[in-house]
């Protein structure tokens, strides 16, 4: 008998705008338990200004990307 555990791991990425309620709910029922949510794929749109060496300008961004991490028990 093996005190160990084993883990399997999976990794959905999706975009924050989907709903993602019906795939991690099928997921649930398949044993995996959700480990954590982050955003990802940060993209970045702006200009800067240089002039003598002071700097002038305009960013933004927003995730286009979510990861969902799960693990399940071998």
């Amino acid at each position: 008998m093996s005190l160990l555990t084993y883990y399997k791991y999976k990794i959905v990425e999706f975009a924050p705008e989907q709903n993602m309620e019906k795939t991690f709910k099928e997921l649930g029922e398949d044993g995996w338990e959700l480990v954590s949510v982050v955003p990802i794929g940060l993209k970045i749109e702006g200009r800067s200004d240089s002039t003598f060496g002071y700097g002038d300008g305009e960013t933004s961004g927003k995730f286009e990307k979510i990861a969902a991490y799960f693990k399940k028990t071998m």
